[in-house]
């Protein structure tokens, strides 16, 4: 057996043991996690109370105290991204990522917020909105930065770290600040 035969047999044992693992891992939740993907057994994916679902493409990796959180929403990562660690990703609203989006450590991705406390209500009994987030295909997301419900962020854009985005993003722009603004192109 040549070197390439031996890599490939390699390959494809990695391959087998991941999908048997992250079988046994998710078993009975509507998660589904490509094999080629790695997902730190440190990172946090749950399905909240039974409802939404997250599913993860090829060649992603979840790193080390990243949290996916469905809260009754999908979360749908494509192909080679990364969520890097202490990220938070809630999915009320839901969240779609395209191929190749990176996030950068401690961002947060929340597609929903709170409505307005009317009447003297408490906020948190004034309902919520959920409109969703989607990030196109070869993002980059800098470090701390927070990305709110209702944005969609075109394909081939870079959000600054610390940058809070409020509104959606053309393709191709770089943003950045409290809120994001964009401050050139790619």
């Amino acid at each position: 057996m040549g070197k390439s035969e031996k890599a490939g047999l390699m390959a494809r044992l990695v391959y087998l043991w991941r999908r048997f693992c992250y079988a046994i891992r998710f078993v009975g939740r509507p998660i589904r996690v490509h094999p080629s993907s790695w997902i730190s057994a440190r990172s946090v994916l749950k399905v909240h109370r039974g409802a939404g679902s997250i599913t993860i493409g090829a060649n992603c990796e979840i790193h080390p105290f990243a949290m996916l959180l469905t809260y009754g929403g999908n979360i749908r990562i494509g192909n080679n991204c990364s969520v890097n660690p202490f990220t938070i990703v809630y999915g009320q609203g839901g969240v779609e990522l395209g191929d190749g989006v990176r996030i950068a450590a401690h961002s947060v991705v929340i597609p929903a917020n709170h409505n307005k406390s009317v009447d003297g209500l408490p906020v948190y009994l004034s309902g919520v909105t959920a409109r969703g987030i989607r990030i196109g295909d070869n993002v980059w997301i800098g470090a701390g930065a927070r990305i709110l419900d209702g944005v969609e962020i075109g394909r081939d854009v870079v959000v600054g770290a610390g940058s809070v985005v409020t509104k959606s993003i053309a393709a191709g722009e770089t943003v950045a600040g409290v809120p994001a603004r964009p401050i050139g192109n790619r």
